[in-house]
């Protein structure tokens, strides 16, 4: 009994230290978040208020250009370009390759508006000290569409069908982190299709090329956990046309902040005569908060919100905002959830778009 009370004693007292160890800590860094946070919205809405019309919407085209990769992503709201500490970082901000510490191959199925799929792989490697790299292959491809077209006479009649596939190919490179920054350039190449089935007369297929290239860098500063990141998505030059007139890429400023934070669970009561382990003591959970403000050539300044809360058991739950949604409230909303073991990963989001529909994805990942 006496053994046993010591024990116990032993236990309280390392608990009461390791408590008030920490406590001003935590209340200190509640403190200077909530600072850093509330200033990162105002900024950013203060911003996105500044470019509330653009004149040039809806005069792009390669839609498929501005589609997220990763269940992830898009379960924060589509917030990643300083998260990019995944193979998704191929697209959203090739600099976060240089985060990656082992190989990664990924592959996402997607179920979007109008029995329209989406369909992605990606893998990336470090090559040692100085170099990461990736590359990854998008698809985005309907099935068979009723065509229509004017008749002799004047009216409009049915005359097969057409479907449309655009096959996205990127390689991305990366450096590693120099004096707490990092930069990225992938460089992509898009190839629209319409084919042409069962019409009177044969169509030949039409097909269009266009390469362009992304941009990015993420700054880590002296603010442990805290990562900016930025990217520039679709330079390059005007689309060719599928018949007469040429059309710009639509370019996308990306400008965001992620901040990680690591929170102990609270400790259960051992059992008689058991001393916590110091795994279960260091064991944590991690809170990930992220914010992106996107500045769009083809439509106006958009917010961007996300939050991930990983569990020390592997499971993962997400949320998102976006600001740049048309339809009701409940579609600016989207969420998900996830689970990862030491080698694979499993995510889904659920995406909704008001009356039009919701969407759905999956992602599997591996690690070697």
């Amino acid at each position: 009994m006496k053994k046993r009370k010591e024990e116990k004693d032993g236990y309280v007292s390392h608990l009461t230290f390791y408590t008030a160890c920490i406590m001003p800590d935590v209340l200190r860094f509640t403190h200077g978040l909530v600072y850093r946070l509330t200033l990162m919205f105002f900024f950013a809405m203060s911003i996105s208020g500044g470019y509330a019309q653009n004149k040039d919407v809806g005069t792009t085209s390669n839609a498929a250009l501005k589609l997220g990769m990763g269940a992830r992503a898009a379960a924060m709201g589509d917030t990643f370009v300083a998260v990019a500490d995944d193979v998704n970082t191929i697209y959203w901000n090739p600099s976060g390759l240089g985060q990656l510490e082992r190989p990664q191959f990924s592959a996402t199925h997607s179920e979007w508006l109008a029995d329209i799929r989406f369909e992605w792989i990606g893998f990336a490697q470090s090559l040692g000290p100085w170099l990461a790299i990736g590359a990854d292959a998008a698809l985005v491809h309907t099935g068979d569409i009723p065509r229509t077209v004017e008749s002799s006479t004047g009216s409009f009649e049915q005359d097969g069908t057409f479907s449309y596939n655009d096959l996205i190919i990127r390689v991305a490179v990366a450096s590693r982190v120099y004096e707490g920054v990092r930069v990225g350039v992938a460089f992509q190449i898009d190839q629209q299709d319409v084919d042409f089935g069962g019409t009177k007369q044969p169509v030949p297929k039409k097909q269009v090329r266009g390469n362009s290239i992304n941009l990015g860098v993420i700054y880590e500063p002296p603010i442990q956990n805290l990562r900016l990141g930025a990217s520039l998505q679709n330079i390059g030059s005007d689309m060719p046309a599928f018949i007469d007139t040429p059309s710009s890429l639509p370019r996308i400023l990306r400008i965001g902040g992620a901040y990680t934070i690591d929170i102990q669970p609270l400790l259960q009561s051992p059992k008689t005569g058991e001393t916590p382990s110091l795994e279960k003591l260091s064991a944590q959970n991690r809170l990930v908060l992220a914010m992106d403000v996107n500045f769009p050539s083809d439509g106006s300044a958009n917010l961007h919100a996300g939050v991930e809360y990983l569990l020390r058991n592997g499971f993962a739950l997400r949320g998102g905002y976006r600001s740049s949604s048309d339809f009701d409230f409940l579609s600016h909303l989207s969420g998900g959830a996830g689970y990862a073991t030491a080698n694979y990963q499993i995510d889904y989001a659920f995406v909704p778009f008001g009356d039009v529909g919701e969407t759905h994805r999956v992602s599997f990942t591996l690690g070697f």
